[in-house]
């Protein structure tokens, strides 16, 4: 990754279910991939606060009151965030400590150039530098398609949920979106618009075909280009091939899946989930006026992905990332996910594993991601699971090693032992294997004969 803008650490006081807690996000270096820092851990300890918070720092000085997700969790007059982006501090929160208008943190000083007293909302970043306040300013105020702005962007923030919101729309006719690419952009559910989107395919499809007719056949692929990315990562996920269609009468989009023609309501939920967000994604980029010329998907961007894995089959949640790493080679994404299968489906990349909600204090550390380690262990190592089998199994195993151990303390009749063996080999021919060693071992301890009926 060669991201310079990159949010480097992040402090919540007071906030959710955290008293107090820290994280460093260290930087990876590796050459034409996306750096990725993996939030896991129980349901409630916080994953999404921290999502929430990391998608305050880039919001708009309108939505900061108003449609700030991460506000409802805080707990008291005491409750801030302290980050620290592209080496400047920063920090918003409640209420502001300030002298003047200036303040410091853990991670140097900064100045407080929103603060809204009736609301109880302030914002403090960068005291030498504007960009971080610029950037917010441009894109709170950014217009589409007017020749006049002066605006350009150096990188961009954009954050979206696993939630399948593509659905069928009609479209009333081709006509040129004027949306801003920031109009709900970090609001993770309401991210993706479907109009919009489908209107964007439209447009795509209608303006290649404009080309292909005048014979340009180099415009015409410059229209294709997005989709094509968005057909392609479709294809390393889901094994799938993928185009999507303009339909005349009635006017709509549909998709050709493998040969067959669908509407967007009747896809699965996990390829609408992925074309959704990604699709999504591609417009905005398309439509920002940046700094710097290069392919849009290589522009910096920061990445909010807010349970990645849901509706996902495991074989998908597998791939979605190193997908998505090396479609978007020079941005930093940070993941919610509780899927062993995206937390061992990437290297490269930081794992955080969050504590029980009421226990999240003090500093996490990040630590390597499991690529190359077997799904059993990265359930014991970073979900702290240990069990092989479902719940009631391991109930009947942990009853049959208690008998057992009473057995060989004090020989007795081992009907209850017998009984619970038999259930536990009822269950499987794993369960059974294992039930019939131990019996045997019995046996040998115990010098008594023990089998099944």
């Amino acid at each position: 990754m060669t991201n310079p803008y990159r949010v480097e650490a992040l402090a919540l006081h007071q906030v959710g279910v955290f008293d107090d807690i820290a994280i460093d996000f260290k930087p990876i270096t590796v050459a034409d991939k996306a750096e990725i820092h993996l939030f896991t851990g129980p349901n409630g300890c916080g994953k999404s606060t921290l999502l929430y918070a990391l998608a305050e720092i880039f919001n708009t000085h309108t939505n900061n009151v108003g449609n700030s997700l991460v506000r409802p969790r805080f707990r008291g007059e005491d409750s801030r965030v302290d980050f620290l982006f592209n080496a400047q501090a920063g920090q918003y929160g409640v209420r502001s400590d300030t002298v003047n208008g200036q303040g410091s943190n853990r991670y140097g000083s900064f100045s407080v150039y929103f603060n809204d007293t009736t609301t109880g909302c302030f914002f403090g970043c960068e005291s030498g530098n504007i960009g971080l306040r610029q950037y917010k300013q441009m894109s709170d105020s950014f217009q589409q398609y007017n020749p006049h702005s002066p605006a350009r962007f150096e990188y961009v923030a954009f954050a979206y949920s696993g939630q399948r919101t593509l659905r069928d729309t009609l479209l009333s006719g081709i006509q040129e979106i004027t949306n801003s690419p920031f109009e709900a952009a970090l609001s993770f559910d309401g991210s993706v618009r479907p109009q919009i989107l489908l209107q964007w395919i439209a447009n795509n499809r209608v303006n290649t075909a404009l080309a292909k007719a005048d014979k340009d056949d180099k415009a015409a692929q410059s229209y294709d280009l997005a989709l094509n990315r968005i057909t392609t990562l479709i294809r390393d996920i889901c094994d799938m091939d993928v185009e999507f269609r303009l339909e005349r009468s009635p006017l709509a989009v549909t998709v050709r899946v493998n040969g067959d023609i669908i509407r967007f309501d009747g896809l699965p939920d996990g390829l609408k989930s992925i074309i959704s967000w990604v699709a999504d994604l591609s417009l905005r980029l398309e439509a920002i006026p940046w700094a710097e010329e290069r392919d849009v998907f290589a522009q910096p961007i920061i990445l909010l992905l807010d349970e990645v894995d849901i509706h996902l089959h495991p074989k998908w949640q597998r791939r979605i990332l190193p997908a998505i790493q090396t479609l978007l080679p020079n941005a930093q994404i940070f993941v919610s996910t509780h899927s062993p299968f995206v937390v061992g489906s990437v290297e490269n990349a930081w794992v955080y594993r969050l504590p029980e909600a009421g226990k999240g204090n003090g500093i996490v550390e990040g630590v390597p991601a499991s690529a190359g380690k077997s799904y059993r262990l990265i359930l014991d190592e970073v979900f702290g699971i240990d069990d092989e089998f479902d719940v009631e199994t391991e109930a009947l195993f942990d009853t049959f090693y208690r008998l057992k151990d009473t057995f060989l303390q004090h020989p007795q009749a081992p009907q209850e032992l017998l009984a619970t063996a038999a259930k536990l080999a009822a269950r499987g021919e794993e369960a059974a294997a294992i039930v019939n060693r131990e019996l045997r071992q019995i046996a040998r301890m115990s010098g008594q004969e023990l089998n099944l009926a």
